[in-house]
Order: C-alpha cells, then structure tokens, then sequence
C-alpha cells in the first residue's frame, strides 16, 4: 500500500505530531508499505532533504509559533504528486493548507482520507491575540473550522475518547479511537535495565535526590506554571528533590523567569531538548512524571514515561487521565494541594507501582496501534472500490 501522510509539521520540527507521523511511518515500512510525508518546509530544509519520501512544500514561517510554517503551493501540485506515486490513501495529520491540499487531493481523485485530531487548536488561540474577550472570539471561529474541516473526511482518528468526545459534542460524525502508538520495546528494555546512574552525572543530580520531570514542548497551553507554583510546598516534604524540565518551546524563557521568581532556581533544572538516546535516560531516573496538560489528545510522553516504569500525574478531565489508575500507574490532580500529595505518594509508591506502569504502556505499541491504523485504512480503500464498482 502507498500512503501519503499529509501534515503541517514534521522533521526536524519535534512534537507529539511529528513523533505520531515517524512511528507510524517506520512500523508500516516495516511491514512493506511505502509512506510520502507531504509537509511545509523552508528553503535549506528542501535543499538538504535526501530522503526521496519526503517533500517539503515552499512556506512561510508562522509567526506566533515560528517553528511551524504554512505550505504555499498550487493546491494541484499535491494532486499531481499523490498521481506520481501512485497512492491509494491519504492521511492527513494537520489542518492548514496541507490539510486542505489532502482534501482537494481526495476529491479530485476519489480517493479515501482519513483525518487525526492531534491538536486542540481552540486553546491555542493565546498565540493570536492576548485579549481576553478576542480569544474567546478566535476559539469558536477556531472551532467552527475544525467541524467543517473534518466533515470532509470518511473517518477522522482521534487518539482518545477524550478527544473523540470534544469533536461530537460539535457535530463531527464518523469518529474511530485509534491511539498513536510507541516502540514499546524500547522503553520496555530500559524499564528491566534498571537504570542509568551516568544521566545524573551528566546534569550533577546527587544520588540522594529525587526526581520529577515534565517532557514535551514548553508553551504555554502545557500548563507549566501549575508544576512551578506547587514546587515550595513540595520541597517543604521532599527537600531532595530535582524538578527537571525538558524540551523547548516559545514560553521556555517565560517559565524560566517564573522559576526565579518563585526562589527555587536550585531546584529545577532545565535541558532544553535532548536527542533520544539521552532523553530515554532520563525517563528511567525519574521517580515520576507531572504532565499538567489538558490541551493533548492523547499524551505520548506520558507513555512514554509509563513505558519505562515511571508513575505519571496527569490534569483531571484530560486526555490522559483516561489511562491512568490513581494508585496503579499514577495519580490524577484537581488542585496543587492534590498534586503536591499525589507527587508524594507517588514517589514513595515508586517501587510498587512501576511494574503496573510499564504494563499499562504495553497495549500502544506500535505494533498494535499500526495494525488497527491499517484496518481502518483497508475498510475504507473497499467502500471505495465498491462505491466505484457500483457508479460504473
């Protein structure tokens, strides 16, 4: 099967969408599909790419976010290339102009798409304007786009219930949970290793000390802040204790700033982005993770993080609170009262709970998230040659 995987970013662009795209991708090659990544990219990005399944569409940078850019192109320039390569599905993995191209493409060509929801882009709208009262304005538009943008699609994915759940309650029809799926057995294998005590040495953590981490990009809809202003009355119960911040993102040096503000500098510890070999390090020293997000559709860091034993305390109402069993794998929050005592009981219940951790990670391998991501593709590519079958 060939199958065009259209998205607003992607390498070396890192983010949940990204790290989606490149599982996904690898598992279906694997399995002797050929996958095409159809993405906005800049001008060094498009003469350096040697990969002859990527192409990167002329753009320009999005301002609020200039890690993301919008592909400017002929909307048939995708046609012709979903023809070259003679695909038989379109995915499409974001919403902007290369989303739109996946849907010209499909209409064009009667060709079958499907859609994932990755990003609650609604709550993003602080990136447009600062008002409170224009937020409000740019939410609903931002909503009233999505729903007709997904009602294009004959299935749209959505990573959780949660999510499926946000895009009925606005009228999008024809939504499959599908989770993104992880390398299990790579998080597996650092989870019976028992660790890696030169990670502390490499960022100067005493052996004594324990350690809360938070992994995934530094913005402001990560909810950092909530992490931050609990961390004095933490301290005040677990005085050893290192927080550390890892990724990069557009509120990096906003949190950084609340930090010092807040007299705990010591405490935290902030890497900026490290390359996978050093960042599954340092899931394994962790004694639990804190992801206070309630913007995802699913979490894969927090996966992640339950991959490799480490309890995570995820934000009620969340994405990920959907796979998290207070007391088993971690602890869902309401307040800072509730996260500073779930940390607390978390990192003292380490040792019990990470082998539940590390099993409640185990049904999204890759394996078996690719295998339900082709059945849906395969359904649809029928009702296709059916609805084709029939019209002659």
């Amino acid at each position: 099967m060939n199958i065009a995987f259209f998205t607003d970013s992607y390498l070396p662009n890192v983010d949940g969408v990204v790290t989606s795209i490149c599982n996904y991708r690898k598992e279906l090659e694997t399995r002797g599909h050929k996958v095409y990544i159809f993405s906005p990219g800049s001008k060094q990005q498009k003469e350096d790419n040697k990969d002859p399944r990527v192409y990167y569409f002329t753009s320009t940078s999005f301002k609020p976010y200039p890690d993301y850019r919008i592909a400017l192109f002929n909307f048939l320039a995708p046609v012709k290339l979903i023809k070259e390569y003679d695909i038989d599905m379109i995915h499409s993995h974001g919403i902007a102009t290369t989303g739109l191209a996946a849907i010209r493409s499909s209409q064009k060509l009667g060709m079958p798409a499907v859609a994932t929801f990755h990003t609650i882009v609604p709550n993003a709208s602080h990136y447009i304007t600062s008002n409170q009262q224009l937020q409000t304005v740019v939410h609903n538009v931002a909503w009233k786009y999505l729903t007709w943008y997904y009602s294009h699609y004959k299935k749209v994915i959505a990573p959780s219930n949660f999510a499926k759940g946000l895009l009925e309650e606005r009228g999008v029809k024809n939504v499959v949970v599908h989770p993104s799926g992880i390398n299990f057995n790579r998080y597996d294998a650092v989870f019976n290793s028992g660790g890696n005590e030169d990670v502390r040495k490499m960022f100067k953590i005493k052996k004594d000390e324990k350690i809360v981490i938070f992994i995934g990009r530094i913005a402001l809809e990560k909810k950092l802040e909530e992490i931050i202003e609990a961390s004095p009355t933490l301290l005040n119960k677990i005085p050893k204790l290192k927080i550390i911040i890892v990724g990069k993102g557009p509120a990096l040096e906003h949190y950084k700033e609340l930090v010092k503000k807040k007299g705990m500098w010591q405490y935290f510890l902030f890497t900026g982005y490290l390359e996978d070999e050093v960042l599954i390090k340092v899931y394994s020293i962790a004694d639990v993770f804190v992801f206070p997000s309630k913007f995802d559709t699913q979490g894969l860091a927090v996966i992640e993080a339950l991959a490799t034993g480490v309890p995570a305390i995820v934000k009620e109402n969340s994405a990920v609170s959907e796979y998290i069993e207070n007391g088993k794998n971690g602890f869902v929050y309401s307040n800072n009262f509730d996260l500073v005592e779930n940390i607390v009981k978390a990192i003292k219940n380490k040792n019990d709970m990470r082998k539940n951790a590390n099993i409640s990670a185990k049904k999204f391998d890759i394996r078996e998230t690719t295998e339900q991501l082709l059945n849906v593709y395969e359904l649809l590519i029928k009702e296709e040659k059916i609805k084709t079958t029939h019209s002659l």
